[in-house]
């Protein structure tokens, strides 16, 4: 467990686009958020999210849009010492269909992704190999 205080709330907007986990991991480096945890909505004209198979992998599933954000929610932390995002989505498509997974990178934005980061101060959030997951997890 590590316990720090609310620091910084930030909020932006994403354009038509723009691959929506390369966007936050800048907004991440630029802002100095090193622990954190962040929401998003919006539209995006392509998905790509992801589900763990075991041994460290992950296997990716792509949606073509435009398809809704119902929901990007997240932490932020450190790997490699360099901030990281590990965040879920969940998109829609014009039926109603629900679909969602790990975000990966190729998610593209369409009209338009609003995120809101709320910056943890007085702690950092260390992701570590966890050997026998053989995965980079919260060393919390």
């Amino acid at each position: 467990m590590r316990e720090g205080k609310l620091g910084r709330v930030l909020v932006a907007r994403f354009r038509r686009g723009d691959d929506v986990l390369e966007r936050l991991n800048e907004l991440m480096r630029d802002n100095g958020v090193v622990a954190g945890s962040l929401t998003g909505v919006g539209a995006v004209e392509k998905a790509k999210v992801g589900y763990h198979v075991g041994n460290g992998r992950y296997a990716a599933v792509s949606y073509d849009g435009p398809l809704e954000v119902l929901s990007c929610i997240g932490n932020v932390s450190l790997k490699d010492g360099a901030p990281f995002v590990h965040a879920h989505m969940t998109v829609a498509d014009s039926k109603g269909k629900a679909y969602g997974g790990h975000l990966m990178p190729g998610c593209i934005v369409g009209a338009t992704f609003e995120v809101t980061v709320l910056a943890y101060e007085g702690m950092a959030l260390v992701r570590k190999l966890d050997r026998s997951a053989k995965l980079f997890l919260l060393d919390a």
